[in-house]
């Protein structure tokens, strides 16, 4: 039903030159709405902005057409009342329920009852939706993934494929282990003590299974994260009850950082000759492009050929703005010279890793199982991502300044800086004075 194209729907009536909205009700959900047309009012006489209110009808009667086909009774609860909100914004009001429009202050009660009497005859949905008599929808926590989904669509846009799963598993187990704990509860019935009983829960499972606070706290932020976008929506409250629901952490639960590896241990046993070769050549690669940048992992499976800079005055990688993929941060946005190992390593890839991109979690556990089967890492606390934290020991050791620190490691200072030449040059002779010799270099 949906097009693209809302234009041909947004018409100007010849008498008053104001736009409005004219669109036949489609044949397949026609036995379902009764009125002919869909006739609504955009009260302009200016086309773009006709267009742009006219999206919020065009909107509201696509969701509502769509749970009419479906025929679930709970869906289209919602699909009536995300309608007669966005109706109401549309014609220049909140929406209020009946008993809040009857005692409203009488320019505003006068201003709705025109708009009521003039569409009593023609379009029911608005006269609903400005006097208030849609019935707010009771969702469950079965249908708060759902709803987030489709009320935070722009906020789900640049992820990219395994991105967006790993958001959407995070989240719809943050949900499944609250129904077990509480029920498939309506979000309007849920008190503080349903909260504190998934804390306690919660609480329970850090302790006995050895769990960081982390993991219990990862649960209240996802549906609170995915409550927000709906209240916005709804004009609905359900994540306040939600709020001050963390565990507090102690020495015990506190999630720690990943140890840094010697400096000795990477010279001896990462970078001898051999040691890294029962891993893929792409896996390879990627672990020596880790320790003269300290770019995270993900950072360097992702890297496009346009991102790998190797025939400019400073052969460098940027950790680029992505359409299609989030960096982690704002900050994370910065330009990392190549020198080493490293600028070995992607003179060998001058077009990327495409065999790791999206696929970062698979290198990860692929290039931590083959160094930790062989002797590789210096403790089970050690990961691969321990190079990063080698490269920051490295340049602090140094004397790199807070500035040039942030720059290199993507982490917030002000205002992400890429790095003019200058600042380039300055980087690489610094990178230059602390990098590791490594025998294949002298070998070409």
């Amino acid at each position: 039903m949906r097009s693209e194209d809302i234009s041909r729907y947004v018409v100007k009536h010849s008498a008053s030159g104001i736009y409005r909205y004219y669109r036949r009700v489609p044949t397949e959900v026609a036995h379902l709405d009764k009125r002919t047309h869909v006739k609504q009012s955009l009260k302009t006489k200016i086309l773009k902005e006709a267009l742009e209110k006219a999206q919020a009808v065009h909107d509201a009667a696509e969701s509502f057409w769509r749970a009419l086909l479906a025929g679930n009774d709970n869906e289209t609860a919602f699909a009536r009342y995300e309608a007669a909100v966005k109706l109401a914004q549309s014609l220049g009001f909140t929406y209020k329920r009946a008993a809040e429009v009857a005692a409203l202050p009488l320019d505003e009660l006068e201003r709705r009852l025109a708009v009521v009497a003039e569409n009593m005859d023609r379009s029911q949905i608005v006269v609903d939706a400005i006097a208030g008599t849609v019935e707010e929808p009771a969702p469950r926590l079965s249908n708060v993934w759902e709803l987030y989904e489709r009320h935070n669509a722009a906020g789900l846009t640049g992820m990219s494929k395994n991105q967006l799963r790993k958001h959407k598993v995070s989240r719809e187990r943050a949900i499944r282990y609250a129904i077990d704990v509480m029920g498939d509860l309506e979000l309007a019935a849920i008190v503080r003590a349903d909260v504190l009983k998934f804390r306690e829960w919660w609480t329970d499972k850090v302790m006995s299974e050895g769990l960081k606070a982390d993991s219990a706290n990862r649960s209240f932020s996802d549906i609170m994260g995915m409550l927000t976008p709906i209240d916005n929506a709804l004009h609905t409250n359900y994540h306040a009850i939600w709020e001050k629901a963390h565990i507090k952490e102690t020495n015990a639960t506190k999630g720690g950082s990943r140890p840094p590896f010697p400096l000795q241990w990477i010279i001896d046993k990462i970078l001898v000759p051999g040691a890294m070769d029962r891993l893929d050549e792409d896996a390879r690669l990627i672990v020596y492009t880790m320790v003269e940048t300290g770019a995270r992992l993900g950072e360097i499976c992702n890297l496009r050929p346009q991102d790998i800079r190797l025939g400019d005055e400073v052969p460098h990688i940027e950790i680029a703005e992505r359409t299609d993929r989030r960096q982690k941060s704002e900050y994370s946005i910065r330009r990392v010279p190549l020198v080493g190992v490293s600028l070995w390593a992607m003179r060998q890839r001058p077009q990327g890793f495409k065999k790791y991109q999206d696929k970062s979690d698979s290198a990860s556990a692929l290039i931590n199982k083959v160094m930790r089967s062989n002797g590789l890492m210096p403790s089970d606390q050690h990961s691969v991502y321990s190079l990063r934290h080698s490269f920051q020991d490295r340049i602090e050791n140094a004397g790199c300044s807070d500035r040039m620190q942030a720059d290199l490691m993507g982490h917030e200072f002000g205002r992400p800086r890429y790095g003019d030449g200058a600042e380039m040059k300055r980087r690489q002779q610094f990178l230059e004075d602390i990098m590791f010799a490594w025998p294949q270099l002298a070998a070409g």
